[in-house]
């Protein structure tokens, strides 16, 4: 999944609990979330444990929020209201849980070498993958 530097590193730090997007297809509670953290970082920086998600209206986006999540910054609660309440489509909340900063950042560089394409969003990868990057970044006592 896709963030801006100082969204991922609100993820990853703990400062941020939800995540808001776009509806593009099931997210299932204990999918392991890769977080790429875009320009000018441009690495696999963390990971975190998809938490219980819900498919909302544009007009049910607040009440859901307000319900799920406990940590959302300021600048998030405006970006959220500014590119969600207005659109026609269906919008994912999902949870953010058990967080994990990598030691080493894992570059676009060689994530192209394995063959993975950075998604605008999120896109799906197989297993044996994430398994392998998780131990490229080096996090100590995780499990999948």
């Amino acid at each position: 999944m896709s963030f801006k530097p100082q969204f991922a590193e609100e993820i990853l730090n703990g400062h941020k609990d939800c995540e808001v997007r776009t509806y593009l297809g099931a997210i299932n509670e204990g999918d392991v979330i890769l977080v790429y953290s875009s320009k000018p970082v441009m690495a696999v920086t963390g990971y975190f444990i998809a938490g219980h998600t819900v498919v909302v209206k544009p007009n049910e986006l607040i009440n859901n929020l307000r319900t799920l999540c406990r940590k959302i910054p300021r600048d998030n609660e405006e970006f959220i209201q500014n590119n969600y309440l207005k659109s026609s489509r269906r919008i994912l909340i999902l949870k953010i849980t058990k967080p994990k900063l990598f030691q080493d950042k894992i570059s676009i560089g060689q994530l192209r070498k394995m063959g993975i394409a950075i998604p605008r969003s999120y896109a799906r990868i197989n297993v044996q993958t994430c398994k392998e990057i998780i131990s490229m970044g080096k996090v100590l006592n995780h499990r999948l």
